[in-house]
């Protein structure tokens, strides 16, 4: 994507979220690279529905602006740009990215499809919002439950 360009590359988790972050440290290295700077950190708060919310983490819209105000003010500190003007572009490339990590592959596990299938609806929905606005709002995305619902999946845990 030619708005991240000049971003610089550092080595990234891939996965960064708050499964995988403790107190100690960050775990679960299995999908690491080089990324924009600020990939896995700006988006953490914002992933949550990609999860499928189901493990009861949320961040609140003023808890996710306090954070990406925080990063912000590093990031331009150090690098002289704030992250926040690649988010709706991280966001897509991180929506790509956990849609193509788990296509389920056995039958029987109805709960990894649905997931998957969720996972590719939030793909449509910030493919949508970035090309009609430029911006992502994770905060209008329909949860794993309402997802299902709607789609009436039987068997949905």
């Amino acid at each position: 994507m030619a708005q991240l360009a000049g971003v610089p590359l550092v080595r990234g988790h891939l996965d960064y979220g708050l499964p995988n972050v403790l107190p100690v440290g960050v775990i679960d290295w299995q999908h690491h690279g080089l990324v924009p700077l600020g990939y896995d950190t700006a988006l953490a708060p914002e992933i949550v529905p990609f999860k499928g919310g189901t493990k009861g983490y949320l961040a609140s819209p003023e808890q996710r602006r306090r954070y990406l105000e925080t990063l912000n003010e590093v990031a331009r500190a150090t690098t002289g740009q704030s992250l926040s003007q690649h988010l709706a572009a991280f966001l897509l490339v991180k929506a790509l990215f956990f849609l193509a990590l788990m296509r389920p592959t056995d039958p029987a596990r109805t709960d990894k499809h649905l997931k998957w299938h969720y996972r590719r609806h939030l793909f449509t929905e910030v493919l949508e919002q970035y090309e009609r606005t430029a911006a992502v709002d994770t905060a209008r995305f329909l949860t794993l439950d309402d997802f299902a619902a709607r789609h009436g999946a039987p068997g949905h845990p």
